[in-house]
């Protein structure tokens, strides 16, 4: 018997948490209906971010809530998820990240049958619960988004800015 290692544990995890996603999406689908499935998963979506961005910041042992703490925390799960990403400006109050390849969109571009529920999971899940992921954080930072590869775009960019009172 193999002696489990931790990056057995990291191929299991990391193969498998993708393919739980989108089945669980499926087949939430098929039983209720697009509306209503998208409706609990984006519900399910926020609370576990919030819990994964909570986990994250201790874990990074990030004890404030700056821009700067924000776009680590991201970066950290976005690396680990295996997202393409290039951080083009990281400063106090500002912060641009542009994305040029995410792994849940990569998830459904090989799957033709899902190719026309990109642009809706792209309006209908992240966008909102990146905007309140922010929100959440930190009330004086504000998210900018202009360019989305769900809904077209050859990236995705996230402009954070701390607002000025």
């Amino acid at each position: 018997m193999k002696k489990v290692s931790q990056e057995d544990k990291l191929f299991y995890f990391e193969r498998n948490f993708f393919t739980l996603d989108g089945l669980w999406m499926i087949e939430t689908e098929k039983e209720l209906n697009w509306e209503n499935a998208l409706k609990i998963d984006l519900a399910v979506w926020k609370k576990l971010l919030k819990i994964i961005i909570r986990r994250i910041k201790k874990y990074l042992k990030i004890e404030t809530n700056t821009l700067t703490d924000l776009v680590e925390i991201l970066t950290f799960r976005w690396s680990i998820e295996g997202w393409k990403y290039n951080t083009v400006k990281n400063e106090e109050t500002e912060a641009l990240i542009e994305i040029h390849g995410c792994p849940y969109k990569s998830t459904m571009d090989r799957n033709p049958d899902r190719h026309d529920k990109i642009p809706l999971i792209c309006r209908n899940m992240c966008i909102p619960f990146y905007k309140e992921i922010v929100e959440n954080f930190n009330s004086k930072i504000r998210l900018e988004r202009n360019e989305f590869m769900g809904l077209g775009n050859d990236l995705c960019d996230f402009h954070f800015k701390i607002e000025e009172k």
